[in-house]
């Protein structure tokens, strides 16, 4: 009987009492929470017939689950607790006076200690298999909950929209510094072929230069027609004769004119046709490439304006914020039977060890 007695004493000491106060606790003291939930996703509009097979395989796209990620871990950041005290000033909704002392937040609480029940009361899961983000918010109201959970959301819009704009903003850029040098460089060509058109006096050299060489074959073909005539003429007459002499200088004239044209030509003595052919057909083969990557740049920075924006990510809301008729948290019943089966689990273990130490011992 004595061991019944002390049984029922413990079992109401260690299990019952604690329960009862559970109960009362949840029961009748603890203050309501209202719940407000929402369920988002962050989409790309690229590729989506290959997001749509990623998905229906039961993946979602790579990138998108990374930004995905990046979102959760901002929702759950300092930055987006002090953007929503701002706005609704949190620390003094959750240190309500009119809330039981265990849930609301502590008067004296540190940044750390409110950054800490922010995450308490605020959950934020993700799912891989389908990409979306799920938040939950608890408040003492249920308008309060409810217009977290949207600022939440609209935060994490803006968050996205920066993402996307940065990634923007640095494919755009690279372009444009690729556009800028091809456009220094094609300036920088023309230049040097207006300055070598105006230092020469030429305009084509290639056409002058063979209007050139034309004249250097016509010349020394009247060359040999005259050596043939002087040498007909010196067969039957004297080398003083008029007609010889004649000869002789035609032929010397035309020696010399056939050696200044291909002078002007090899640029014996000074700067030659071929040499200045040889500079035009450089520059003008640095103009044109100067051209094409003129060309390349253009459409390669069209092309990163239009690969940038498919890879824009926006934000779509599959189940807006809830706005709770009724009390969900805590759920008492629900509480108060996990209180009790803790209690009792506690009080069986430590009934085992403390019996296992006696028969140990010998007690």
């Amino acid at each position: 009987m004595k061991y019944l007695n002390s049984l029922r004493y413990r079992l109401l000491l260690f299990i019952g009492i604690p329960t009862a106060l559970a109960a009362f606790y949840y029961g009748v003291w603890a203050s309501d929470m209202y719940i407000s939930e929402a369920h988002f996703s962050v989409r790309s509009p690229e590729g989506s017939n290959g997001s749509e097979l990623l998905s229906f395989f039961g993946q979602a796209a790579g990138s998108t689950v990374t930004d995905a990620h990046v979102v959760q871990d901002f929702i759950r950041s300092a930055d987006m607790l002090q953007s929503l005290e701002k706005r609704f000033g949190l620390r003094s909704h959750y240190q309500d006076p009119a809330a039981d002392f265990i849930s609301r937040l502590a008067d004296d609480a540190t940044a750390e200690d409110v950054l800490e029940y922010y995450r308490s009361v605020m959950g934020v899961s993700f799912d891989p298999t389908s990409g979306i983000l799920s938040v939950r918010v608890r408040a003492y109201s249920p308008e309060m909950a409810r217009d977290v959970t949207k600022a939440i959301l609209d935060e994490s819009e803006q968050l996205v929209n920066r993402l996307r704009d940065r990634a923007l903003q640095d494919s755009l850029a690279l372009a444009r510094s690729e556009l800028t040098v091809a456009e220094q460089r094609i300036v920088a060509a023309r230049e040097s072929l207006k300055q070598l058109r105006r230092k020469t006096d030429i305009l084509s050299p290639e056409a002058t230069a063979g209007s050139v060489q034309s004249l250097v074959t016509g010349l020394e073909a009247e060359v040999a027609k005259v050596r043939a005539q002087l040498a007909e003429a010196r067969s039957y007459m004297r080398e003083d004769s008029a007609q010889v002499v004649s000869l002789k200088a035609r032929l010397t004239a035309l020696e010399r004119q056939v050696a200044a044209e291909r002078g002007r030509l090899t640029g014996s003595g000074g700067r030659g046709l071929n040499e200045v052919v040889g500079d035009f057909e450089r520059r003008t083969l640095e103009y044109e490439f100067a051209q094409k990557q003129y060309v390349s740049a253009l459409t390669s920075l069209e092309t990163a304006r239009i690969r940038a924006e498919s890879k824009s990510r926006y934000l779509v809301t599959f189940a807006s914020p809830t706005l709770a008729e009724d009390s969900l948290y805590p759920r008492r019943l629900l509480y108060t039977a996990l209180a009790f089966a803790l209690f009792s689990l506690l009080y069986g273990i430590t009934a085992l060890v403390i019996a296992a130490i006696r028969e140990h011992v010998g007690y």
